[in-house]
């Protein structure tokens, strides 16, 4: 396990993040993927270069939506790296069978099966001509980072995951990190309550992954609005892994 600093990373970022010679804003288009009755609205970003490209899947935390990841996708397409940023259902503008609400009875149960719905938007991603099908990764935040876990174990992993304050990841995502042979990024504030015993769980199932506490209490896509920094340097550590 290599427990690394914010600090470390950007050093990373400064040495070796060089960009490609790609439209820092790239191609982008408001698309709407079907599954199980949900119509999901998501952003998708292509930089403008004349071959297939490497493509990242963005998805919210829970009572949030797709606008947390404008800036990280920005830096995505400065490297070279398409990304479709994602309202899972009951999220955004993807509500057209029920809105999420936070403490309200039905909340667990809109959410149920988002799995379904990144299997959904990994399969669009992959027929797009534009779209290297072998190089996929994913961001998820919250609630997300669990069920993009879940998604890989159902379906088969893909190349790079970065997880942003996942509370909820079960001990049978933990426990399949290391045999999926795939690298993690972990990402949370160092004091937030809903993570405080993540770290030593971490430790003890994973070898293999990485990990990054920013100072703060900050919550999921809130750690990007806080720390600007850690979108530039999950860009290149994607940059590097897919």
């Amino acid at each position: 396990m290599y427990s690394l600093c914010v600090r470390g990373l950007l050093a990373i970022t400064l040495v070796f993040g060089v960009a490609e010679n790609a439209d820092a804003q790239g191609r982008s288009t408001r698309v709407e993927v079907p599954n199980d009755g949900w119509n999901l609205v998501a952003e998708l970003v292509v930089p403008r270069l004349s071959r297939a490209v490497p493509a990242v899947i963005l998805l919210n935390k829970a009572n949030g939506n797709r606008s947390a990841y404008v800036g990280l996708a920005a830096h995505l397409a400065k490297y070279g790296i398409a990304s479709i940023r994602v309202d899972l259902r009951g999220h955004g503008e993807s509500v057209n069978r029920g809105q999420f609400v936070p403490f309200q009875e039905n909340a667990g149960h809109i959410m149920n099966g988002a799995d379904a719905d990144i299997w959904a938007i990994t399969q669009y991603v992959q027929k797009l001509k534009s779209i290297d099908r072998e190089r996929i990764g994913f961001v998820g935040a919250s609630y997300s980072g669990e069920e993009m876990a879940v998604c890989a174990r159902k379906n088969g992993y893909h190349r790079a995951y970065v997880a942003l304050s996942p509370g909820s990841f079960s001990d049978e995502s933990l426990d399949a990190i290391d045999p999926s042979k795939t690298p993690w990024l972990f990402v949370r504030s160092a004091d937030e309550r809903s993570m405080s015993n993540f770290l030593e769980r971490l430790h003890l199932k994973s070898k293999t992954s990485q990990i990054v506490e920013v100072p703060g209490t900050k919550h999921a896509t809130d750690i990007l609005e806080s720390n600007p920094e850690v979108a530039e340097m999950i860009a290149v550590w994607l940059k590097h892994k897919l």
